[in-house]
């Protein structure tokens, strides 16, 4: 059985300086923004460690707005992004999903699950901090990457960026609050026709099915993000954030409707077929080589431009 060991909070006299494995963190003053940013070198799933880190970082936030040095780092928005181009995060770890089904580690699955959702829900509510969530989307954002994105009070992408929730291919379903992020976003029947197909869409799709707030060119979600923040300041952010709340009023959501529904992913998943398993396994390794065909054109990218007067 796999655990995952909680870390105590960064120290928040070192902030901005935090420094975390998998994450980058950028204080942005002229927005008065956290930008917590998916590393170019880190795994581009979830694992365990980014889980671990991505825990942290929560508590050290919030141990950075109880020790008042906010007025020092003023803090309203928290972004997440990512620095790989090309992809935003493939989402779950499906070598550890695959490799505890095929040990019939069903506590390994669940243990997973509860980490992912723990987050989820520290997302979808703000992560109980008097700010504003908003995730700037680029490249592939598929299975839990979607999930963790659906949880922010806002989303901005880039309408090439590829979206998806592709857990049907194994039989299985998005267990991490897809179901009820999207339901409270856009209701139950849209909900299930897009888990359900499988299908993958582009971000100016998904803005036209009102799943993302707002699109922008290839290559500008990061300063489409920073120009939506700096927008007619204070006014503005305190209007989000009464809709935010408004949101989460209307539609309220419980830790424990999310545990009951990973439970539920984490038991389908752990009877699929043989066949929905080396399906799965197929998937990692069509990833690893997506991630190492995209590193390689990024790295030549960069020799270009420094070889270029």
């Amino acid at each position: 059985m796999t655990e995952i060991v909680f870390r105590g909070p960064k120290d928040p006299k070192e902030f901005p300086h935090w420094r975390f494995q998998t994450l980058d963190i950028e204080h942005h003053p002229e927005t008065a923004s956290i930008w917590m940013n998916y590393r170019e070198d880190a795994p581009q799933c979830y694992s365990l460690e980014m889980l671990v880190e991505l825990l942290q970082l929560r508590d050290s936030l919030r141990a950075l707005c109880a020790s008042g040095r906010t007025s020092e780092f003023p803090f309203r928005y928290l972004v997440m992004a990512a620095k790989r181009p090309g992809v935003f995060s493939l989402g779950g770890d499906l070598a550890t999903f695959a490799a505890a089904i095929r040990r019939q580690d069903l506590a390994t699955l669940i243990t997973y699950a509860h980490a992912c959702v723990d987050l989820v829900y520290s997302y979808s509510q703000s992560l109980d901090l008097p700010i504003v969530t908003l995730c700037s989307v680029h490249g592939q954002c598929l299975g839990g990457a979607l999930e963790a994105a659906l949880a922010f009070d806002f989303i901005i992408a880039e309408e090439n960026a590829m979206f998806g929730l592709p857990e049907v291919a194994f039989n299985t379903f998005p267990g991490m609050g897809a179901v009820t992020m999207l339901t409270r976003r856009v209701g139950s029947a849209l909900t299930q026709q897009i888990i359900m197909s499988g299908q993958t869409y582009s971000g100016r799709e998904m803005f036209e099915l009102e799943v993302i707030d707002q699109i922008t060119a290839p290559g500008g979600a990061r300063a489409a993000a920073i120009e939506w923040m700096r927008e007619t300041g204070d006014k503005k952010w305190r209007r989000r954030r009464a809709i935010a709340e408004a949101r989460r009023r209307s539609h309220p959501i419980t830790h424990d409707e999310l545990i009951r529904i990973t439970e539920l992913w984490a038991e389908c998943s752990a009877r699929i077929e043989e066949r929905d398993l080396r399906h799965m396994e197929r998937l990692v390794r069509a990833q690893k080589r997506l991630i190492g065909a995209t590193d390689r054109a990024a790295k030549a990218e960069r020799s270009f431009e420094s070889n270029s007067f």
